[in-house]
């Protein structure tokens, strides 16, 4: 399956498609799709090929890959898995992947096409045989000898301060994925940066009052050994009769405050950093706690090019249906996933999709009520 980044030609908030490398790219993808469609199985591919390969480093010539095949059938339990991406960095576009067992890497690639050129192979590697560029990529000649059978060749050669190499796994430290649900990933990130104030604190802080969550600021303490964890509270004003603000008082976040303002509080540092850094944000069950006017503003941040001015992606899976709406996504933003006869998941999106006339979706359908209606499969069927 393929996810795509790249804006179809479409009319609709062209003014949110950014420019990189020639390329046309989209600053928000959008999931829908029953409970166990594989959405989120969708969103943890890039997760894993990122993992897969930022682990490379640590791997001893024995140790087993990370490697979870598909099961339910009778031939992909013993089938490699497979990870390719296309990405831009320093004016280049790059295509990189790897085929891999458990045991072994079977095949790395990777290719670049500067702005006005071709594509060109910088190596390929299939088993131990690698062909190498001796120009475009000189940073990996003479190293393929020292790389073990479980080791991506682009990780070693990082390793051992090959530029680009180290660039290709910057960019993939980059991108960041946490869950809607579950904030083990990320909690306490927005508390350090507004802590420390550091770069985005400022934004973080506007978020959070634009978002009118009833509170005026965050008072956070930190024990002076750094044994402790970050105490947090929020700032509430107190009126008197006339409404006026007369004092203010602070209560614990974790005790007081609604589920959906501590999402908001904890989700806010990730969000703020990806726009100022231009990164790639991957967020499952974004919506989660959250109404829809908040999930929808969140979007706003990413779709509106004077905020999102580096380039920042927001990637993510929700059930919220508000959000099916033209005059916040486009059609080519919008993605579904539904099972096959063999329980695996099929990935598509709107701009895509046709009737069984062979008709495409046009840009002024009532978007929302046809997919609760059915229209673009993607949603549970109870008998």
């Amino acid at each position: 399956m393929t996810l795509s980044m790249e804006a179809a030609s479409i009319q609709e908030l062209s003014e949110a498609v950014v420019k990189s490398c020639d390329e046309e790219l989209l600053p928000v993808a959008v999931m829908y799709g029953a409970n166990s469609s594989g959405k989120s199985n969708v969103l943890k591919a890039l997760k894993a090929m990122r993992d897969v390969l930022l682990n490379s480093v640590k791997l001893n010539p024995k140790d087993k890959l990370d490697a979870e095949p598909f099961c339910l059938d009778l031939t992909s339990a013993e089938q490699p898995t497979s990870f390719e991406i296309q990405f831009t960095l320093n004016g280049s576009k790059f295509r990189y992947g790897f085929d891999y067992t458990a045991n072994e890497i079977l095949a790395e690639w990777l290719y670049e096409k500067r702005v006005g050129e071709r594509e060109f192979e910088l190596f390929l590697r299939s088993g131990n045989e690698f062909k190498i560029s001796k120009t475009r990529f000189a940073e990996g000649n003479g190293k393929q000898d020292a790389t073990p059978s479980n080791r991506l060749f682009v990780s070693l050669v990082a390793q051992l301060n090959g530029k680009l190499s180290q660039s290709i796994l910057d960019w993939f430290s980059s991108i960041e994925y946490i869950s809607g649900l579950y904030n083990d990933d990320y909690i306490g990130k927005t508390l350090e940066m507004v802590y420390e104030e550091s770069n985005g604190y400022v934004g973080i802080l506007n978020f959070l009052s634009q978002s009118q969550l009833g509170f005026s600021g965050l008072a956070i303490t930190k024990d002076s050994s750094f044994e402790k964890p970050i105490e947090a509270k929020s700032v509430h004003s107190i009126f008197d009769k006339e409404g006026n603000v007369v004092d203010k008082k602070q209560f614990p976040i974790e005790d007081m405050e609604s589920e959906g303002t501590k999402k908001m509080i904890e989700i806010a540092g990730p969000l703020v950093n990806a726009i100022l850094s231009g990164k790639i944000l991957v967020v499952d069950e974004l919506d989660a706690k959250l109404h829809p006017f908040l999930t929808r503003k969140i979007i706003g941040l990413f779709m509106d090019r004077e905020i999102n001015r580096n380039g920042a992606q927001l990637i993510f899976a929700t059930h919220d249906t508000n959000l099916l709406n033209l005059q916040y996504l486009r059609r080519d933003q919008i993605w579904f996933t539904e099972k096959d006869k063999t329980d695996s998941t099929e990935l598509y999106s709107l701009v895509e999709f046709r009737d069984d006339a062979g008709n495409k979706v046009r840009n002024d359908r009532n978007i929302e009520k046809d997919y609760i209606n059915g229209r673009y499969g993607a949603i549970p069927f109870m008998s």
